[in-house]
């Protein structure tokens, strides 16, 4: 295989999941590890990947946002297992904001708490909720093409009105020295507001935002707990994250 046809492979591959062992791409390439271990340097001097212990991912732009129909077919089966554990926490009567997350979507199927109303700035999620037959409000404001979030000044406004006994929110990444970062300003203000809203609140985190940094950072309050999966564990710090932020699920 000509070596512009390996490198197309290569980020094709990594394109479908957000990180591969040097050995699968060996197995889905048909090369030598010293011919991957070649390619992988030079897309990265390309500045098309990073390389990591054992593996690469594709370099991710700090401020660009996957479509919320690519981000919900990533990782689904993991988002399921979270929004499972996230679900767990909704009792009874409890008022709850729900944001646009990926995540915080597949909590959805998963509640069976009764009469409690639920506040979202994702229109995805009005129409999920609906269908589960749970009262449910939307902020209004500027809908994002992409992930389908109201955001600005008039979600704001709107979201201020309001007190919950539970808040869930997705993040896009997670960092021991920056914390909790997203790509867009407009959305790290309503979840930092959201956060603030909150008698308890909760972050729900996959294994793939470990160690990711994007442009917008979110002030982390004192009642976060941050809900997350087995696999997570396989982080190779994720010790040094138990450590600093009170976990739900992965460990359990």
């Amino acid at each position: 295989m000509i070596t512009e046809k390996r490198h197309e492979l290569i980020l094709t591959e990594l394109s479908k999941k957000d990180f591969l062992t040097l050995q699968e791409l060996i197995d889905r390439t048909g090369c030598s590890a010293s011919t991957i271990r070649r390619d992988l340097s030079k897309l990265q001097n390309f500045g098309k990947l990073k390389r990591l212990h054992g593996g690469a991912t594709l370099n991710q732009s700090s401020v660009l946002e996957p479509n919320l129909a690519d981000k919900r077919g990533t990782n689904l089966k993991e988002k399921q297992e979270i929004g499972r554990i996230a679900a767990s926490q909704i009792e009874d009567c409890d008022c709850v904001f729900l944001d646009a997350g990926s995540t915080t979507l597949e909590m959805i199927p998963f509640i069976k708490a009764n009469d409690i109303i639920v506040v979202t700035n994702g229109l995805t999620h009005v129409e999920e909720l609906l269908k589960y037959g749970i009262r449910t409000l939307i902020i209004g404001g500027e809908v994002k093409s992409t992930t389908f979030a109201t955001v600005g000044a008039s979600a704001l406004e709107t979201l201020k009105r309001y007190r919950f006994d539970k808040v869930f929110l997705g993040m896009n990444g997670i960092d021991l020295k920056y914390g909790l970062t997203t790509p867009d300003e407009q959305e790290a203000i309503i979840k930092h507001h959201a956060m603030e809203l909150g008698t308890q609140v909760y972050v729900l985190i996959d294994h793939a935002k470990y160690e990711k940094v994007y442009f917008a950072h979110v002030p982390l309050e004192a009642n976060v707990s941050l809900i997350t999966s087995k696999k997570a564990m396989t982080n190779k710090y994720f010790r040094l994250f138990a450590e600093k932020y009170n976990f739900i699920g992965g460990t359990l």
